[in-house]
This record gives C-alpha cells, sequence and structure tokens, in this order.
C-alpha cells in the first residue's frame, strides 16, 4: 500500500505539461484556464482518498483477502497521506488532479502525470555515457 503515496505525489505535484487523459474516463479536457486552478482541499483529501481505494482494489485482486488492507488500514494510510501530501496536491494542477481522480487503476493515476516526449526522433540520442557513432562519409 505504501506505493500509492508515491503515485499521490506524482499526480498532484507538477503543473508541466497536459495529463494523460484516463482511458474511458469521458472527461472532458479543461481549458488553459482552468489548468491553472490548484485544487481545493477538499479535492485532494477525495484524491487521496481515491488513491488509496484503488490500490486497496488492486491488492485484493491480487492478494489473498487475509493480506489486504482493512477498512481501518485504509483510513490510517489515507490520514497519513494527507498529512504528508497535502500541500503538494494543493499546490498542483487542476487538469491533473481531473485526471486523477477519473482514474480507474492506479497506473492510470500514475499516468495523469506523464507528458509526452517533444523529442522526434531518438535515434541520434544515445544512452548517458555513449557516444553515437560519427555520420557515414558522403
Amino acid at each position: 500500500m505504501r506505493c500509492i503515496a508515491l503515485l499521490v505525489v506524482v499526480a498532484c505535484s507538477s503543473r508541466s505539461g497536459d495529463p494523460i487523459e484516463p482511458r474511458g474516463s469521458g472527461t472532458p479536457t479543461p481549458d488553459a484556464s482552468s489548468a491553472t486552478d490548484s485544487p481545493t482541499e477538499r479535492e485532494c483529501t477525495e484524491l487521496i482518498a481515491h488513491a488509496v481505494a484503488l490500490g486497496a482494489a488492486e491488492l485484493r485482486q491480487q492478494l489473498p483477502p487475509d493480506q489486504v488492507p482493512t477498512a481501518a488500514e485504509q483510513s490510517q494510510l489515507a490520514q497519513e497521506l494527507r498529512v504528508q501530501f497535502l500541500p503538494a496536491c494543493r499546490n498542483g494542477s487542476r487538469a491533473v488532479y481531473r485526471c486523477a481522480i477519473g482514474s480507474k487503476t492506479l497506473a492510470e493515476l500514475a499516468g495523469c502525470h506523464a507528458t509526452p516526449s517533444s523529442s522526434t526522433s531518438n535515434k541520434s540520442v544515445a544512452p548517458p555515457g555513449i557516444t553515437p557513432p560519427a555520420p557515414a562519409a558522403p
């Protein structure tokens, strides 16, 4: 369940780039003016609860019932995350918030922060520490 904390931070911590809309969310892409607004404290609390619920649902599919966090444990985790991540969420963008709150899985929630690469070609990019080959002579 602790990995949920990272996803909440990722979903709430940046104003840069356009978020990826969750599949099937039906949520319209926000306009530029709404993208500059930050989520409210209530919305951030709802987002944290949503992330915990998604994590618990995914754990229910992977673990035996006795290993899934109880409702009390989930509530405790949500409270810990709220204390830890509320400021970052409050400083995040409304567009990222809308994407995250509409997510159906933790992967979708994490994808809300992803930004497309601005690179048009990766053919000339070498991994760090490796010099790309020189162009062939004409």
